[in-house]
């Protein structure tokens, strides 16, 4: 199937009423046909002003966000928007930013601007119980730390209304990527059936990534479903035309689905009777590529393509292989195609016109056949992986399976895994039963002195002897080496005992007797989370309670990192590789979106459980922006900070952010849905 991707007709207008002609026929501009075929002018051209916020000085760092800044920039570019990114502004960098997009890009009246923000949003709520949204730039406070020092810096919704209402081009479209509440917009629902008609009012529409009360991941799936959605997929009435209506339309029904209900975008118009009528128009074109005139000596006609190879025909006749220029064209209308083995044809009927260059810019989308693996067996539910990937429950049928061999694996928490080699040929449907044996149960020695014990809820401990070990990224390791890893030797000069697995939400009740977990339908066997260092520490006091000790506690970050490591001086205990962490951790490319049981990945050597991945984990120490130069013996960070340590990364977490030496952190109260911890016991 084709893909659809965005066309822009960049043309001179001939002729207007009570206009002068030479004037105009320097003035280019984008049209859209009407019901009656007519041609209607929409916009001079398109700006976009792109805002990402990654580097915090005071919020938790956001490291994908102006990646997807980027990402979206580069998208708009190709749309032919004339696009500004800005990344990790200050306040005075982000105000000034809006001030121009108002001011300077926003007073032309015939133009469509573009804005899209990714990073931290924080929500107010007032006096008279309302609340405001805003976006935070690099250097503002928390709104808890510093209430007046935030006001002065994050910029609210009424500020951004505000800079919409002083801008006079006619169509303004905002995407926030981060979650807030507001009244700036009212919901709209409706997609218009008649896009002239939408065309010549004016409007001010907004979409936002999710409700105040939702946490937005660092790895967006509001970003990833914006790109397909302005390449197509979101033109809902599949008339060549995405409005901003059917973009909000379509993100809010995208995102809800592949976030599983966690996260939904809103979106709407300016609460404005003046300009709620309108809507932000996209220009499709039929088929993937683009076709843009401009001003030019004479008649031209330039033909790329995005695969080298391709080969391109003029009405019929083989002109050669992309890219192509043919000179001294007839003025007229031409039949423009271009193919290759393998992926489908491009084709565009376009029109060369006297003293005009032409360019067409084919997009060819490779050809793949597929086939497809059916599987059966026990237990049902059962979950089902594909190379790692996971592809749903037993019974299930996995479409679209590229050609070639794949590795099927089936796990479930109380059997032994299953995996099988397969090979997929196109139009194969693969057949196969997967009965899983149930897993034999260790013996298990019992109490305080054993190499491992369980305590009185099932907690599995496993001794780890002293030792030494490097804490931190050698500098061979520079390219994804933290500014705060410092390579040090560190010494643990005494045995103790480290929780097999993360604190799961069958552990939490059996102590507190609540789960506060954001995926409380995970099971009993899945980390607990949304819990913050203070809960760790309650949870921490009960249990010493409930077992007459005071031996429990979090481990120190050293601790954590030495029995993470388990003697391997490598970025994941395993190795160096990204290829293999699917074999250890649950993380972004193969968790799906959310956590998973324990014990389900392979354990490090000494015997212990999703150290990389699943969720992040409480530490006790302080956070300190870098390590102490010297070797040091059992450290406990430093006395005094404003930040806890939180290791391991998450099932939400690029391979990067998994590393045994990355390092986060967090204020005391703050909980999320990444975020858990497991236990140490003391032997002395």
């Amino acid at each position: 199937m084709k893909r659809v991707v965005t066309i822009f007709f960049l043309f001179c207008l001939i002729s207007v009423l009570g206009v002068n002609t030479q004037l105009l026929s320097a003035t280019r501009g984008i049209k859209i046909a009407a019901k009656g075929g007519q041609q209607l002018y929409l916009y001079k051209d398109y700006q976009a002003l792109v805002v990402g916020v990654s580097d915090y000085e005071r919020w938790p760092d956001l490291p994908n966000a102006v990646k997807d800044a980027r990402e979206v920039s580069e998208l708009l570019k190709g749309m032919g928007f004339k696009v500004s990114l800005v990344t990790d502004p200050t306040s005075q960098e982000l105000k000034k930013a809006l001030s121009s997009l108002a001011y300077q890009d926003g007073l032309e009246a015939d133009r469509a601007l573009f804005f899209y923000y990714a990073g931290h949003g924080e929500t107010e709520t007032l006096a008279d119980s309302t609340k405001l949204g805003y976006i935070i730039p690099r250097d503002c406070p928390l709104l808890r730390d510093d209430p007046q020092g935030f006001i002065n810096r994050a910029v609210s919704m009424k500020d951004i209304e505000a800079y919409s209402l002083r801008i006079r081009s006619k169509h303004v479209l905002m995407l926030f990527d981060s979650c807030f509440s507001g009244s700036l917009f009212s919901l709209v629902r409706a997609v218009p059936e008649d896009i002239s008609e939408k065309s010549t009012f004016p409007v001010r529409q907004y979409i936002t990534a999710g409700r105040e009360d939702e946490a937005v991941p660092d790895r967006s799936m509001f970003k990833r479903c914006l790109l397909l959605g302005l390449q197509g997929d979101a033109d809902l009435t599949r008339d060549g035309y995405i409005t901003g209506s059917e973009l909000g339309l379509y993100l809010s029904d995208k995102v809800v689905k592949y976030t599983r209900g966690r996260q939904h975008p809103q979106y709407g118009k300016i609460n404005n009777p003046d300009l709620d009528r309108g809507d932000f128009i996209f220009v499709l074109a039929k088929s993937g590529g683009a076709v843009i005139e401009k001003p030019g000596k004479k008649a031209t006609l330039r033909v790329r393509a995005n695969v080298s190879g391709a080969t391109v025909y003029l009405d019929g006749e083989q002109k050669g292989l992309a890219p192509v220029t043919i000179d001294d064209l007839q003025p007229g209308r031409y039949t423009v195609r271009v193919t290759k083995d393998g992926y489908e044809p491009y084709e565009e009927r376009v029109m060369v016109s006297p003293d005009k260059e032409l360019e067409v810019r084919a997009y060819l989308e490779g050809v793949v056949t597929t086939g497809s693996v059916s599987l059966s067996g026990t237990p049902e539910g059962a979950k089902v992986y594909l190379d790692g990937y996971y592809s749903g429950t037993i019974p299930c049928t996995i479409e679209q399976v590229e050609p070639g061999r794949h590795t099927l694996t089936v796990k479930k928490t109380g059997y032994q895994d299953w995996e099988e080699k397969v090979r997929v040929a196109t139009g194969e449907m693969v057949q196969l039963e997967a009965n899983l044996e149930k897993e034999v149960k260790r013996v298990v020695e019992s109490g305080p002195g054993a190499k491992r014990f369980t305590n009185s809820i099932g907690m599995e401990f496993v001794s780890l002897p002293a030792g030494e070990f490097e804490m931190g990224s050698p500098l061979r390791n520079l390219m994804d080496r933290g500014k705060d890893e410092r390579y040090h030797k560190v010494t643990m000069s005494k045995p103790f005992y480290m929780q097999a697995t993360e604190v799961t939400q069958g552990h939490w009740e059996a102590v507190m007797g609540d789960n506060p977990s954001y995926f409380n339908d995970c099971g009993g066997d899945c980390p607990v989370e949304r819990v913050s260092w203070d809960d760790c520490q309650e949870f921490i006091r009960r249990l010493n309670q409930m077992e007459g000790t005071d031996k429990y506690r979090l481990p120190t970050e050293a601790e954590w990192e030495y029995a993470c490591r388990a003697g391997s001086t490598s970025r994941f205990c395993f190795g160096d590789s990204d290829g293999r962490l699917g074999e250890y951790a649950w993380y972004f490319d193969n968790s799906e979106g959310r956590p998973h049981p324990v014990r389900q990945m392979k354990a490090n050597a000494w015997g212990l459980y999703d150290m990389h991945g699943n969720v992040w984990e409480w530490c006790q120490d302080w956070y300190k922006k870098q390590y102490p130069r010297r070797e040091v013996t059992d450290p406990k960070g430093p006395f005094l900070g404003s930040h806890r340590v939180r290791r391991g990364g998450s099932w939400d977490d690029a391979a990067w952010n998994c590393r045994s030496a990355t390092r986060s952190y967090g204020l005391t109260f703050h909980s999320s849905y990444i975020l858990g911890f497991r236990l140490v016991r003391s032997l002395d």
